[in-house]
C-alpha cells in the first residue's frame, strides 16, 4: 500500500492575501504532490471533522464554545495572531480529525503522513501562535 497521505479542501480556507501565514501551503502541498506525480488525488485519505467530546480531552470546553463560536476575547485573537471566521474554525477542527486519522493510519500501516497537522501551540483555555487546537496530543 503506499503511504497514507491525510489531507482535505478545509486546510487552505479563503485568507488575507497580506496575512503573514501562508495559509495556503497545505493546498500547495497538495498540489505539488498530485501535479508530480507522486499520489493521485483520489487515494488522498479525507478527515471527518473532531467530535467536540475529543477536543475537551485536550481543551477547556468553555474555550472550545468561544473559539467555535467566534468569540474570542481580544486577548486570544491577539495570541492566535490569525483572522477568526467559520472557514478557520472548521478548517481546526477538520484538522483534528487529520491528525487522528493519521494516527490510526500509523498504526494499521507503519507510517501515515497529515499534510496540515502538528499545531502545538494553543493552550488547554487559549489559543496561541497561529494554533487554536493541540491536535497532536488528541
Amino acid at each position: 500500500m503506499p503511504l497514507p497521505l491525510i489531507y482535505h479542501d478545509d486546510y487552505s480556507p479563503e485568507f488575507p492575501a497580506d496575512h503573514r501565514f501562508p495559509m495556503d501551503k497545505f493546498r500547495l502541498l497538495r498540489d505539488h504532490l498530485v501535479d508530480s506525480g507522486l499520489i493521485e488525488d483520489r487515494q488522498l485519505l479525507r478527515p471527518q471533522l473532531c467530535p467536540p467530546e475529543i477536543l475537551a480531552l485536550a481543551h477547556d470546553a468553555g474555550y472550545i464554545e468561544r473559539y467555535m463560536g467566534g468569540e474570542l476575547s481580544r486577548e486570544d485573537q491577539r495570541r492566535l495572531g490569525l483572522p477568526w471566521n467559520e472557514a478557520l474554525a472548521r478548517r481546526t477542527v477538520r484538522a483534528v480529525g487529520g491528525s487522528i486519522l493519521a494516527a490510526e493510519q500509523a498504526l494499521e500501516h507503519g507510517l501515515a503522513c497529515h499534510l496540515a497537522g502538528g499545531t502545538h501551540h494553543a493552550h488547554y483555555d487559549y489559543p496561541a501562535g497561529f494554533c487554536n487546537s493541540a491536535d497532536q496530543i488528541m
